[in-house]
């Protein structure tokens, strides 16, 4: 996810910590002996190719998984998504009404129209020992209505769901960045927050990592003139909320380790008083530890090697639907896409793709095809089954676009580079190839390109310059479809935050907007609308939805899903 940071303009610079090896990977990966045994009962070791280059959820490195990774377990929210478990898989009640979360932070909550009144949880105290009050609820929103940060997601999350206004991003008057009774303390455990109109967003955006509640005594102590709302130490230092766990430790590009928080009472005690998180790049590397037994976690694995784990004596293999989905990414400013009648060039590739190759090949069936541009798990989806492998309409629709069997495709083949983020070739290698070939039949040639994860998300969300790509990440994190609108397409100057595709539909932005203030079956009713108008003029191609997969040390359990795909380490539970 990525936000805006100054007057219509997005601004996120996503740092990939790379080229550091973990120390003593032959020693430490080996297979332990009785002393790693016994640490293993209270401490967690998560291996993973990637940890968080900076904390701070409305910097730099807000639309990072490793910053997500880090505040989903050291700063709680307001309210959590209810989970039933299967197969030691909790899985969230995504379809919960407006009324009907379970506090996390807070101990009830009521809602009377608008206004929202949450009554907190008493004696939650943070890792620096500061209580939890309704001055640090106030703090929080008025933090994200700053929209200071390089990314102030937590502005987009209130306004999306009319809590903030737009006037922090168009006004020039200072004073449009304050609060203005839109969230305020009632007492000191009491606070009360007022949506402008009637939106079904809100309780629900207040789950998302952006809006975790801060501590507002220890993060003021980090401010300074420059800096009121302490970004800079946010980001590159610490994290000052209230959690079940704190930062303990932070090496840069090498390892995170967090320790249960000594004041943590507003939940089940976490199992594992320690976790450590350590940057290993190599699959293999990562592999070999979780099967020797010196790691309980690897993540991000490919299904093939997902799949040939599932036969080790020593690890489970846990998988399910959640919201996680691959895409391809054609942007409007560009050749070959911006032209009178890209619309059926766009066609054209959606009815050439090889679905069922790719669910079989790529993913050896551990996905499926996806009939829309939200998570079919959301709230809202309906599922718009137009697009199928068929390489006569494919050509017909070439035909229409003025490039029949793809001459005059030749001019614009810069436009025809198909980007991709190298760190994860090996799914998006066998992906782009399959697309390749069977684009090839049709007349257009593609050229494969992929790229550093960094150089991706820099240039696909922030500079927005990429003409032709494929997309694994980025899941909206409200389950809701009318959200997963306007954030990934609405356009800018309405509201809009990501819009990679530099798309923009007058008629498809007023049906976001109307869907913002409406609910149930009206609602309902105005998101197929808009979801019809995606799936003719394409912005992007939904090309399938695959299985959240995760990789344990046998007698690992407590996987809970979230929207934002990151682990909750305290739910997590050995047996051995």
């Amino acid at each position: 996810m990525n936000a805006l940071s100054k007057r219509h303009r997005l601004l996120v610079t996503t740092v990939v910590a790379a080229g550091v090896a973990l120390v003593a990977v032959a020693g430490s990966l080996a297979a332990p002996g009785s002393a790693a045994k016994q640490a293993a009962k209270d401490t967690l070791v998560v291996l993973t190719p990637h940890i968080a280059p900076a904390l701070d959820p409305d910097g730099v490195g807000a639309n990072d998984p490793g910053q997500w990774l880090i505040g989903r377990n050291a700063a709680d929210r307001l309210v959590k998504y209810t989970t039933t478990t299967t197969d030691g898989i909790n899985n969230p009640n995504y379809a919960v009404g407006q009324d009907a979360f379970t506090g996390q932070l807070v101990k009830s909550y009521k809602r009377a129209g608008t206004v929202f009144t949450f009554n907190l949880k008493q004696g939650v105290t943070s890792c620096a020992g500061n209580e939890l009050t309704a001055e640090d609820v106030v703090y929080t929103f008025a933090r994200a209505k700053s929209v200071s940060g390089a990314s102030p997601v937590a502005w987009f999350l209130g306004n999306v769901a009319s809590v903030l206004p737009l006037d922090p991003l168009i006004s020039k008057d200072p004073k449009a960045k304050e609060l203005k009774g839109e969230v305020t303390a009632v007492d000191k455990y009491t606070v009360k927050i007022t949506q402008m109109n009637a939106n079904g967003l809100f309780p629900r955006t207040s789950e998302i990592f952006a809006l975790e509640i801060f501590d507002s005594v220890e993060m003021k102590k980090h401010a300074t003139a420059k800096d009121p709302w302490a970004h800079s130490w946010n980001d590159q230092t610490g994290i000052a909320a209230y959690g079940p766990y704190c930062v303990s430790k932070w090496i840069k590009g090498s390892e995170i380790d967090l320790t249960a928080n000594p004041n943590y009472n507003w939940g089940p005690k976490p199992q594992f008083s320690k976790v450590i998180l350590r940057q290993v790049p190599s699959n293999s590397s990562r592999i070999a530890a979780l099967k020797g037994g010196s790691a309980d976690i690897a993540q991000d694995l490919s299904p093939t090697e997902l799949n040939s784990l599932k036969s080790s004596s020593n690890v489970t293999v846990y998988g399910t639907y959640n919201n996680q989905s691959t895409w391809m990414h054609l942007n409007y400013k560009y050749a070959p896409w911006n032209l009178p009648n890209n619309k059926y060039l766009r066609q054209a590739i959606a009815y050439a793709i090889p679905y069922d190759e790719i669910i079989s090949g790529v993913y050896k069936d551990e996905a499926r095809r996806w009939y829309g541009h939200a998570p079919s798990t959301y709230y809202g989806f309906s599922p718009i089954k137009r697009y199928d492998t068929n390489m006569a309409k494919a050509k017909a629709m070439l035909i229409k676009a003025g490039f029949p069997g793809g001459k005059g495709l030749e001019k614009y083949a810069s436009g025809l580079h198909l980007v991709y983020p190298a760190e994860n070739s090996a799914v998006l290698e066998p992906f782009a190839n399959q697309i390749r070939t069977s684009l090839a039949t049709i007349g257009v040639n593609v050229t494969l390109d992929p790229i550093p994860l960094g150089q991706f998300q820099d240039r696909h969300l922030a500079k927005k310059d990429i003409p032709m790509g494929i997309i694994d990440f980025g899941a909206p994190f409200a389950p809701d479809t009318g959200y997963a609108q306007q954030l990934f397409y609405a356009s800018v100057d309405k509201g809009g935050l990501t819009n990679s595709e530099n798309y923009s539909n007058p008629k498809f932005d007023a049906l976001v907007d109307q869907s913002k203030k409406t609910a149930g079956a009206t609602r309902l009713a105005i998101l197929k609308k808009a979801a019809l108008i995606q799936m003719d003029e394409l912005p992007t191609i939904p090309v399938v939805e695959f299985k959240s997969r995760l990789a344990v040390r046998k007698g690992i359990s407590g996987w809970t899903l979230t929207s934002d795909n990151t682990l909750v380490f305290s739910d997590f539970k050995s047996t051995n």
